[in-house]
Parts: C-alpha cells; sequence; structure tokens
C-alpha cells in the first residue's frame, strides 16, 4: 500500500473493487489490495456473492483510491455521485409552423 499525507491526515492507498447495484441501489467497496491483479482475482467471488444475495449489479470498476466509506446507500451515494442534480422540468414551446 502507498501511503500519502494530506492536511496532517495519512491515508492508506490501495486498489479497491467498486460494485454498483440497482437492488438494492448501493455502491460498494471491496478491498484494499496491494496490487490490480489481486483485485481482479478475488472480484468473481464478490460478484458472486453479491449475485446469491439477488443483487442486481449495474458496473464493476477497480480504482486506486481509498474510500472515505466502503458502502453508500440514499443520500451517501446521491452525494457521492459526481454531477449528480435534479434536473428542471421541461417547458412546452409553443410550435410555429413551417412556410
Amino acid at each position: 500500500m502507498n501511503q500519502i499525507t494530506v492536511n496532517n491526515s495519512t491515508c492508506e492507498l490501495g486498489w479497491w473493487l467498486e460494485i454498483l447495484t440497482a437492488q438494492p441501489l448501493c455502491l460498494y467497496y471491496f478491498g484494499a489490495f496491494t496490487s490490480r491483479q489481486e483485485a481482479e482475482a478475488q472480484q468473481a467471488g464478490f460478484i458472486q456473492d453479491l449475485l446469491q444475495e439477488n443483487a442486481l449489479l449495474l458496473s464493476t470498476n477497480l480504482q486506486f483510491l481509498q474510500p472515505n466509506q466502503i458502502t453508500l446507500i440514499g443520500d451517501d451515494l446521491r452525494s457521492h455521485i459526481h454531477g449528480f442534480r435534479k434536473l428542471p422540468k421541461p417547458r412546452r414551446i409553443a410550435a410555429t409552423p413551417l412556410v
């Protein structure tokens, strides 16, 4: 693992498997692994465990980071997703006939 210091806090960086599910709507982090190869070797087991729990998988990703939380749901998940915002209601525009 690699250590970095930010604002006098030390973090352990490593490879983490990120799995996003729709049922339940949740973002899971599994790790930390010392290498990408180790994370890839373990990935199928974590996916199999979630499928046995009837989870509906949306995506998987390997990342080199230190997550703040290893399971995100609800508001924590919404605030984690970059660019997530409620879109305004569409407005109706009066159509003008083409001449």
